[in-house]
């Protein structure tokens, strides 16, 4: 009985102990936490103030947080430039033939590394993985030669091409994860009810899969839509351009239009934000899924 009590008071001294801890680490935490928060939103606070500021106010010394005379007169300019809604119109054609293409090749892949098994499968998944780790300045000068030799050079259908360099091996392994997640018991009735392969996976494994294709979509969207490196390269006429490379156009050698240029940085960020509002609860879903079952 008296072991029993030490033991038990040692438990309840050492849980006060530990939670005496959290309590005095909370404020730490907090502060860590405004720290980051500070330090990640400042910057989009900052352009969307000076996205209503004119360009002089935008550069006067010192600097002024809030506007002292607001105008949308940048954003009008860039609502309103034909030359600018062009290169707008083409990124949102190449972000989603992107965003399709990826997604649809990733699944037929992901599923394949997901249920079948063939010789050199871990290998050819590195292989895939490895190429996601490829820093994309060293394949410019390789894509610039192979697309000028076939005619891709300057079109939308070449970046919706090379945009698959830098998401299909992500989305393969994201969706290889989350197929593994589904019980192969489903998949294997259907097979027996007299389902094909592809009929199983568009029925039962796609419909079931929707978190997972949501949040390749959106990465797949996003990687498509900031990317400015390779459209900057392989598509600046201006039939081809796309918006993030239209934008540079406001930095010059005489100077930078501020206000037109954070204006276009604010436009450019609302497609993002409101694909995430749209799946949110697909993303997190799927998520908390993987982490769940793994």
């Amino acid at each position: 009985m008296e072991n029993g009590y030490i033991m038990k008071k040692k438990r309840t001294s050492s849980v006060f102990v530990s939670s005496k801890w959290f309590f005095a680490e909370k404020p730490v935490i907090y502060i860590l936490l405004f720290t980051y928060l500070f330090l990640t939103l400042l910057p989009l606070v900052w352009v969307l103030s000076t996205s209503f500021k004119s360009n002089e106010e935008a550069i006067s010394l010192p600097p002024q947080f809030i506007p002292t005379n607001p105008t949308f007169d940048n954003y009008l300019f860039v609502l309103t430039e034909p030359h600018i809604m062009h290169s707008l119109f083409n990124s949102f054609l190449v972000s989603i033939g992107s965003t399709i293409l990826s997604v649809a090749i990733s699944a037929l892949g992901g599923y394949a590394f997901a249920r079948f098994h063939f010789k050199g499968k871990n290998i050819l998944l590195s292989v895939i993985l490895g190429l996601f780790m490829i820093p994309v300045l060293i394949n410019i000068i390789p894509l610039y030669i192979m697309f000028s030799q076939i005619g891709l050079l300057n079109s939308l259908i070449g970046l919706i091409l090379t945009f698959q360099i830098l998401i299909i091996p992500l989305n393969i392994f994201l969706l290889k994860s989350y197929f593994e997640t589904i019980p192969r018991e489903l998949e294997e009735a259907a097979l027996i009810d007299g389902c094909s392969t592809l009929g199983v996976l568009r029925r039962i494994t796609i419909p079931l899969s929707m978190p997972g294709f949501a949040i390749a979509a959106v990465l797949a969207f996003r990687f498509s839509w900031n990317e400015f490196i390779l459209p900057i390269v392989l598509a600046n006429k201006p039939d081809s351009i796309v918006f993030q490379v239209a934008l540079y156009e406001f930095v010059s050698l005489y100077g930078i239009e501020w206000g037109y240029l954070t204006a276009g940085i604010n436009i450019a960020i609302i497609p993002i934000l409101v694909l995430m509002l749209i799946f949110q609860k697909q993303m997190i879903s799927g998520l908390t899924l993987g982490a769940i079952r793994h």
